[in-house]
């Protein structure tokens, strides 16, 4: 059985289409981690993909105030080791066949290389 790791950026626009594409890649026999923010956890797990959140919350369109000095998202921007080593902490141990990813998501290359596995980008013609 293949394992499929979702690498999602967390607002409605990117998860919910991926989110659809990792639902048939789950009903064909793949095996799926998903990381998103928390508010697609049961979406998620719905589906029975393995929800993995992010350490922070990293969706800029979210409109909860925030009353730390830096939002997630420019956190993991401005100190993205602290991002990519949170993600690779979660699946440690864990081994996938591939990623699949938006293409707007910051750091799926390195997180891609520091795995040894190949990726995808969802929605890109190759």
């Amino acid at each position: 059985m293949s394992r499929v790791l979702f690498l999602s950026n967390p607002y409605d626009t990117s998860a919910e289409p991926i989110l659809s594409f990792a639902d048939e890649l789950i009903h064909s026999g793949k095996e799926v981690t998903f990381f998103s923010s928390n508010e697609f956890k049961n979406p998620v797990e719905g589906i029975g993909a393995d929800f993995k959140p992010y350490a922070q919350d990293l969706n800029i369109f979210n409109n909860k105030e925030n009353k730390e000095p830096k939002s997630g998202l420019i956190s993991a921007l401005l100190e993205p080791m602290k991002f990519i080593d949170d993600i690779v902490g979660q699946i440690k141990g864990l081994k996938f066949d591939y990623a699949v990813f938006a293409p707007a998501y910051p750091y799926a290359n390195i997180i891609t290389q520091l795995l040894g596995i190949p990726k995808t980008q969802f929605g890109v013609p190759n």
